[in-house]
């Protein structure tokens, strides 16, 4: 466990060196709207919606960053970035919601990005699901980004994206205690890298691609590296319901008190997703995940009948367990390859046994597993 401690502070470490200034945020901050000037207090109590907006207008119309000072600012309304950055310069600079219920982030158009920041504020009493108390929701914009964001309670997902935003990169970003899914992709998302997140207590899944019938498309070409995801509240640490093109690598996944999955590969028919597609999960730590009542294996692949799992790839990973299950495999596959996993502690390290389109071959040595980076 001691070496555990030490891998993730390393990993966080790396993931708050982005919140740090230098000659670079100097650079930005001398060519940036300043918030301050268009008549932001900043005072944590003062609500500073109108300011904000004012200023992003004028970061809009001159194509500047707007640079939101060290110090705790308060709104009352959505915010809007619409093809323009947002960014502070790092923890300091803290946007704090008073109303959980309009307590979101909007970006849309092209190129917008939101960086150097931390998102707090009111709490609510209980898990929301609508966009406007999701932190950042990202409305079908190009060419994203969300970069070195810090991001506490939100009363919904953290991060979702919505009608088929494309190119985007989520990035360096600290994630605690959101109320819903911390990173969810969904609604048709495309092209979008998630790397170097570090998420802690999740209360549903910690990174997500999520795929329903009635968004027409599946969410397709996703990288999910060097992630680091643990002690989930509920839901899993990762999964792809629905999706193609996914590829989860080097990420370290641990601790599921909820008995869920660390791993989680599954079309629902009760949810109307489609099945997943050409998914490939390569050399990621899971450890201390699934639970005996639940049923779920730290890593787990089904279908439950309406449509078959394809070209699904688990190989090279450290499973590291307690006592519980190490995979599981169920339901309608097709072209599924369970290879060369290390699978140590389990009670049985697979559970699925014969089931068509599965292939298992088991670890016989070699390096597998999350290297921190």
């Amino acid at each position: 466990m001691q070496c555990r401690h030490l891998l993730i502070a390393g990993v966080l470490a790396c993931c708050l060196a982005g919140h740090q200034s230098g000659t670079a945020d100097t650079a930005v901050a001398a060519r940036a709207i300043q918030l301050r000037d268009y008549g932001a207090v900043c005072d944590g109590a003062t609500d500073d919606s109108p300011a904000i907006e004012r200023a992003l207008a004028q970061a809009r119309k001159l194509r500047l960053p707007l640079l939101v000072p060290v110090g705790r600012c308060a709104f009352g309304d959505i915010i809007r970035v619409d093809g323009v950055a947002l960014t502070g310069t790092g923890e300091g600079s803290v946007l704090y919601a008073l109303n959980w219920r309009r307590s979101a982030i909007f970006m849309s158009g092209s190129g917008p990005s939101v960086s150097k920041l931390k998102l707090t504020g009111a709490a609510a009493p209980s898990r929301q699901a609508n966009w406007e108390a999701t932190k950042i929701t990202i409305f079908g914009a190009a060419d994203f980004v969300i970069d070195s964001v810090t991001i506490e309670g939100a009363p919904a997902a953290s991060i979702q994206t919505a009608k088929r935003a494309t190119r985007g990169r989520i990035t360096n970003n600290v994630i605690r205690n959101s109320l819903s899914d911390s990173i969810h992709l969904t609604d048709g998302a495309s092209q979008i890298l998630v790397e170097n997140n570090h998420i802690e207590y999740s209360g549903d899944d910690g990174i997500a691609v999520v795929s329903y019938r009635n968004d027409g498309t599946r969410v397709s070409n996703i990288t999910a590296r060097n992630n680091v995801v643990l002690d989930n509240k509920w839901g899993r640490n990762m999964s792809v319901v629905g999706g193609q093109h996914v590829l989860y690598e080097n990420n370290f996944l641990s601790g599921n008190p909820s008995g869920r999955a660390c791993l989680y590969i599954a079309q629902e028919k009760p949810y109307q997703t489609f099945s997943a597609l050409d998914v490939t999960v390569n050399r990621n730590t899971f450890q201390y995940c699934g639970g005996l009542i639940s049923g779920h294996a730290a890593a787990m692949i089904y279908s439950d009948g309406e449509e078959a799992n394809d070209n699904i790839k688990l190989t090279y990973n450290d499973i590291i367990q307690n006592g519980l299950n190490g995979v599981r495999y169920f339901g309608p596959q097709t072209n599924v390859r369970i290879e060369h996993n290390r699978i140590v502690g389990a009670r049985t390290p697979y559970v699925g046994g014969a089931v068509p389109g599965v292939t298992v071959i088991p670890y016989t040595g070699g390096e597998v597993g999350y290297a921190a980076r």
